[in-house]
């Protein structure tokens, strides 16, 4: 009766070695492929994880830039991630047809508030030659959801800079040669329908404002748009400084007045005459008085925590 049992026992010790061995190698092979980098054409990933470099390169390529937002706990990001975003048709677009980036939210929470993206998992495609958001969607999709946006929002790019995409891109396989020039951007180039863009500090230079605190034109070469506000740079080292950093660039309150925006509720802009730096940080009145009055006490009106949105900015003649 012993006899037996101490071979039962040598039994399942033999199992549990043997266990434990299967459940390391199972998990080397999982970790293996989870950690797999999908690679395009040209053995660069389809999917980045540095937006600045993703940004730059979207710009070199003239391509949309692509970002995908998730976080380690949101169960439907994982869902994507297995099931749409490593797919070979879904590959196949975005390695051809765009620049890719995925970002954790919870390590990048200053892009989150930029393009405002409120749930996860989020998309958002950017035009890389003046910044503007082409597409948000908030939410999982599947395959086809997912290839349908992707096209949808490359036809909106394409159709913006139509005209100067047509003068670089390679009429035989719609790639761009490698020593293209970089392209001249026109805001006049808008599809017939859409609404004019709304131009920052009447085409001064936020940069050359903010960090020099001269008045400089800037160009439509160099333009950035900034929360619906296109904000035109005069060189492209301003360019880089501005898409980098614009929270700490741009008039804040999107160049609303914030002594009304207080005593009213109601966002009216300012004027580029009446500017004042507070901390940094530039705000635009509608009148001298209301600077003065600004500058009196300006932590009373610092505080303002409004989400305004350029729709809802008043253009008035307001006094």
């Amino acid at each position: 009766m012993m006899q037996r049992s101490d071979d039962r026992c040598r039994e399942l010790a033999h199992l549990s070695r043997w266990a434990r061995g299967f459940w390391f190698v199972s998990w080397g092979i999982l970790v293996i492929a989870s950690s797999r980098v999908v690679v395009g054409d040209d053995g660069s990933p389809v999917w980045r994880s540095d937006f600045s470099a993703a940004v730059l390169e979207a710009e070199e390529r003239k391509l949309p830039l692509l970002v995908h937002f998730h976080a380690d706990w949101c169960m439907p990001c994982q869902r994507m991630e297995r099931d749409v975003l490593t797919a070979p048709n879904v590959l196949e677009i975005i390695g051809s047809r765009y620049v890719a980036v995925k970002l954790n939210s919870d390590h990048h929470p200053e892009l989150v508030q930029r393009y405002g993206v409120a749930s996860l998992p989020s998309d958002v495609v950017l035009d890389s030659l003046v910044g503007k958001i082409v597409n948000l969607h908030s939410g999982g999709l599947d395959q086809a959801e997912y290839l349908q946006m992707l096209l949808k929002s490359e036809a909106k790019f394409l159709n913006f800079h139509a005209a100067s995409l047509q003068q670089t891109r390679d009429p035989d396989n719609n790639k761009l040669p490698k020593n293209s020039t970089s392209v001249t951007v026109n805001t006049e180039d808008a599809v017939l329908g859409e609404p004019q863009p709304v131009v920052g500090l009447d085409g001064y230079s936020p940069v050359a404002i903010a960090k020099h605190r001269q008045w400089t034109r800037g160009s439509a070469r160099f333009a950035w748009v900034y929360k619906d506000v296109t904000y035109f740079m005069s060189s492209r080292e301003e360019l880089l400084l501005f898409r980098n950093n614009p929270e700490s660039i741009a008039p804040k309150l999107l160049g609303c007045d914030p002594v009304i925006l207080w005593e009213t509720d109601r966002a009216v802009a300012g004027m580029i005459e009446f500017g004042a730096f507070f901390d940094g940080e530039l705000f635009l009145f509608k009148t001298e008085e209301r600077r003065q009055q600004f500058k009196a006490n300006p932590d009373k009106y610092v505080r303002l925590q409004h989400a305004l949105k350029i729709n809802e900015v008043e253009r008035t003649a307001m006094r």
